[in-house]
């Protein structure tokens, strides 16, 4: 038997997917540990309102990315009429501009082809603890493999003066263009398809691939953050249903606060995770997810 949402579901829902989307430990798989070990709390919301709900936070947290990037996804855009109107004074930066819309066109179809397809996946809370454990591990692998690689002392942050936004938007766009070929920007950008996986962080898989191929975890992770909104925003609007319908009347109201509270929540985690990377590694995001997949998937079994 379902029940509609309550407004402190949703609220508490929309914070938990605005942190746990943005942070590498996946969104999904949260959702449903969080659903299936928390005394049933929401575990029985209908079908079409746990669709509905997931589909808001997603469009929101998306929306909150761009808020806190827009400087880069305007920096983008110019580099693209720049280029395509031959504008005189050509800069670095607008090679960027190519690279990263060709590594965000995989991402947004495949999720939009394959997300209908993945929804087998969900209610099965002991898959997702299990992926989240291996999410840890193969983020725990990956810091290693940094740890002894000659950028490892060379984090941004730590060897250069703080930078405005503005120009941290611009230096890492040149960074960038010289650090990440195109091939490899275009793998990096299907990267995020595997939060259709419960317990699998797209934005942590994106970090892994990044720090492997020599950069920094400051820039793994602008890069992991930019290639993640288009694909959130694709899987959010191309799952949102048509709210007209007499059905979600009981519940707008509760989707739209879910989203609200996943915007400030997301942007509040994409400032924090920022200035994190700038300094610190991903080390602690790995250890928490293979010890919170393997206490859930213990927890799990015993039920």
């Amino acid at each position: 038997m379902s029940h509609d949402l309550s407004w402190i579901e949703a609220a508490g829902a929309g914070l938990l997917q605005g942190v746990a989307a943005v942070f590498p430990i996946s969104g999904l798989g949260h959702g449903e540990l969080v659903g299936a070990l928390g005394q049933g709390a929401a575990a029985d919301v209908a079908p079409e309102t746990a669709g509905y709900l997931y589909s808001a936070v997603r469009v929101a947290i998306g929306v909150a990315l761009l808020i806190y990037f827009w400087r880069d996804w305007a920096r983008v855009g110019t580099g693209l009429v720049r280029s395509v109107a031959r504008w005189p004074g050509r800069r670095r930066e607008d090679t960027w501009a190519w690279v990263i819309v060709l590594a965000a066109i995989p991402g947004c179809v495949g999720v939009a082809l394959l997300a209908p397809r993945a929804k087998p996946l969900l209610g099965r809370p002991l898959l997702a603890a299990v992926c989240l454990a291996g999410n840890g591990l193969l983020m725990l692998v990956a810091w290693w493999w940094w740890r002894r690689s000659p950028r490892a002392g060379g984090r941004s942050g730590s060897h250069r003066a703080p930078l405005r936004r503005g120009e941290e938007s611009q230096s890492s766009a040149v960074e960038l263009s010289y650090l990440l070929p195109p091939r490899r920007a275009v793998l990096l950008g299907v990267l995020p398809m595997a939060s259709l996986v419960p317990g699998i962080s797209g934005v942590g898989l994106t970090i892994t691939a990044g720090l492997i191929w020599g950069l920094t975890h400051e820039q793994a992770a602008r890069v992991a953050l930019l290639l993640v909104t288009p694909v959130l925003l694709t899987w959010g609007l191309t799952g949102l249903p048509d709210l007209r319908r007499a059905e979600y009347d009981n519940v707008r109201g509760a989707g739209y606060l879910a989203a609200a509270a996943a915007l400030v929540a997301a942007y509040l985690a994409t400032v924090l995770l920022v200035r994190y990377f700038r300094t610190a590694s991903l080390r602690p995001f790995g250890y928490y997810c293979v010890l919170a997949g393997a206490a859930a998937a213990v927890a799990l079994s015993r039920t």
